[in-house]
């Protein structure tokens, strides 16, 4: 008898189908004062993405990218950058490796609305005065406290420079997720990419407060939230949340969804406000007169 094939063993799609494209998005490693990465911070991103690699097997790709803002290390990149790259590099080596490269949509050097206060100001402050004396755990608490007070103040300002400063920072995310809602279509079907994005402290939480939503046991939606303690307070050094962008058996976009690292903050069925990020997107668009 002859060997019929059915419609969907003769298309054979090469692109497109069953995707899975990982956004990790981690703010840097524990900084010295004058911006670098401290050995204490590489450390802890290495431990970090060791304590991932459970999850991480289940990737063929990784790649590195991350704000090019600040001062540029001894390693030749700046510490957002070099904080994906280090993640990266602790994958293991069967996985192909995509060169590591700045993006600096994710910093803050090419924003319109700038922060509207002395962010490195109030943080120095809120230091103690013998940080430099500190041991590596002692820093990493005093940095942590100081980060809280100036993402706290950023996060309360209702000022129309501040709304719009946060809006554009919640719409560069918006931006680079939407790019990748579209080269999706692009990739070889089957893949499995794992991207850490290095960004800065207080960059994360005004795009979540933007565009998160959680929905309750109870099937009740929960967009953004009022305080940070709401997702368990301002992230740490080397902390990340995940988005995951992919596409089904038929190549259809699937919801996206986020998941958190650290499991002491809220988890469960949680996923981006697709209409919201559009409005992000577009708002980030129009100010920086960039194509869709």
């Amino acid at each position: 008898m002859e060997n019929v094939q059915s419609p969907e063993q003769l298309r054979k799609p090469e692109k497109g189908e069953n995707v899975q494209i990982t956004l990790k998005f981690i703010r840097h490693g524990l900084r010295t004062p004058s911006g670098e990465l401290t050995d204490y911070g590489k450390e802890t991103t290495r431990q970090k993405a060791r304590e991932s690699k459970p999850d991480i097997g289940r990737f063929n790709v990784v790649g590195a990218m991350g704000s090019d803002s600040g001062p540029v290390g001894p390693t030749g990149m700046q510490r957002s950058l070099e904080t994906a790259h280090i993640y990266a590099e602790k994958i293991d080596s069967d996985k192909i490796r995509l060169k590591t490269r700045g993006t600096p949509i994710l910093g803050y050097d090419m924003q319109v609305n700038p922060i509207p206060f002395d962010w490195d100001k109030i943080y120095n402050e809120n230091l103690p005065n013998n940080f430099d004396s500190l041991s590596d755990e002692e820093k990493d608490t005093a940095s942590k406290s100081a980060q809280v007070a100036v993402l706290n103040h950023f996060m309360s300002l209702q000022t129309p420079e501040a709304i719009n400063c946060r809006k554009e920072i919640a719409g560069s995310f918006a931006r680079v997720i939407d790019h990748y809602t579209k080269a999706i279509k692009g990739v070889k079907s089957g893949s499995k990419a794992l991207l850490p994005q290095g960004t800065h402290g207080g960059r994360i939480e005004p795009f979540l407060r933007e565009s998160l939503i959680r929905r309750t046991s109870d099937g009740k939606e929960i967009h953004g939230f009022e305080k940070i303690e709401d997702i368990g307070g301002a992230f740490d050094s080397s902390e990340a949340f995940n988005v995951e962008v992919a596409t089904d058996n038929n190549g259809d976009l699937q919801k996206l969804k986020v998941t958190f690292d650290n499991k002491e903050r809220p988890q469960g069925d949680m996923y981006l406000d697709l209409k919201k990020l559009q409005e992000l997107k577009n708002f980030y668009i129009g100010l920086h007169n960039k194509k869709p």
